[in-house]
């Protein structure tokens, strides 16, 4: 698992990663953090990692996967508060 909080920076802004819900599927780790910019601002980042590397490509999440996914971001108050309002 990686180290959170830890320092984040951006061609935009730069901050800490607060929160971070990430599991182990066959072909990398879907991952969601929290980002907390050093103007206050939070938003959430859906992204993946591959041998431990972030991956600049769009994150795409196996159906067998989202249930786990799901389990994960439940025990992390902040995204699990954000990410209920996809759907409310």
């Amino acid at each position: 698992m990686r180290i959170v909080p830890r320092p984040f920076k951006l061609s935009f802004g730069s901050g800490m990663i607060v929160e971070e819900v990430s599991i182990t599927s066959k072909y990398h780790e879907p991952t969601i953090q929290l980002l907390k910019f050093d103007n206050g601002k939070k938003v959430i980042r859906f992204c993946s990692y591959n041998k431990r590397r972030f991956n600049r490509s769009p994150l795409m999440i196996d159906e067998k996967d989202l249930r786990k996914l799901g389990n994960m971001i439940k025990k992390e108050k902040d995204i699990s508060k954000l990410i209920s309002k996809l759907s409310s």
